[in-house]
């Protein structure tokens, strides 16, 4: 990044450069899988049910997630894709247990409010009882309340207590992800590795470090091209089974015969790397 004010740019051209010369076929098959996102998510819906407006918004968030790891990626910041493959990662689980279990959304739902009221809280012990207007309270309020119930789960079998879940659903996220077929398969690359990048952890430290030939140890202040490829590999497969639940809810006419050209795209370009596979 420059430093003069008046020449103030982001991004790294040199990283850019580089990252297409370590991923020529990718940018050479690249227009296919622009061209299935498109299909999917640049097109005119009629009315749908929910889980269908669901769907397909929560795919278009996710495919926003995946532009954003790939322009971190191009600038070399690996662990920034990283965390960010955590999201998009947690963002297509939910997506296709709910395309499984539509029963599920109203809880999806519903859990925003119980997260609102959280978050409520937290600005009137940090700011103050008069934070917000007494209406807005009443109203917050009443929404948490309404919904409360429906979370509470056992704290203590012995003794009957409860509290509220962390979450929506009463699977955690891995037993969530574990239901989803081959997003399942994912959640080492998806969400574990990624974990010690987006979490207050040692290991995310750790990875940023490198001796000295004093026998020192310096923070690396270069890019971490290696952990970039490994989630661009990671968040292809990710936005793959994305588009996969588009087509298969949508019958969205030659999604299914764009994205089979996609995944064979992806074993070209990844033929003799078997990192993926983790």
């Amino acid at each position: 990044m420059a430093t003069n004010n008046d020449e103030l740019l982001f991004g790294f051209p040199e990283e850019w450069r580089d990252f297409r010369k370590r991923h020529v076929l990718f940018f050479e098959r690249f227009p296919h899988l622009a061209d299935a996102l498109n299909t999917a998510f640049i097109r005119t819906g009629r009315s749908m049910e929910p889980i269908d407006r669901f769907v397909f918004l929560y795919g278009r968030l996710c495919a926003e997630d995946f532009s954003e790891i790939l322009l971190c990626c191009g600038n070399g910041y690996g662990a920034a894709a990283m965390k960010l493959v955590r999201t998009l990662y947690e963002r297509a689980v939910t997506l296709r247990y709910l395309h499984d279990n539509p029963e599920g959304l109203t809880d999806f739902l519903d859990y925003f409010h119980v997260a609102k009221y959280k978050q409520w809280v937290a600005i009137k012990e940090t700011f103050g009882q008069n934070a917000f207007s007494e209406e807005m309270n009443k109203s917050i309020e009443a929404e948490y309340r309404g919904v409360k119930e429906k979370f509470m789960v056992t704290d203590c079998e012995q003794c009957g207590t409860r509290k509220l879940n962390h979450t929506w659903n009463k699977l955690d996220f891995v037993a969530m992800a574990k239901k989803t077929g081959s997003l399942g398969r994912l959640i080492v690359p998806g969400y574990y590795t990624p974990m010690r990048h987006g979490h207050s952890t040692l290991g995310a430290l750790l990875s940023r470090l490198e001796e000295t030939e004093m026998g020192g140890i310096s923070f690396k202040p270069y890019a971490q091209r290696g952990m970039a490829d490994d989630a661009l590999m990671t968040a292809q497969n990710v936005i793959f089974a994305v588009l996969r639940i588009q087509a298969e809810r949508f019958d969205v006419p030659g999604l299914n015969e764009k994205l089979d050209t996609c995944e064979q795209d992806f074993l070209d370009i990844y033929r003799g790397n078997r990192n993926w596979l983790t």
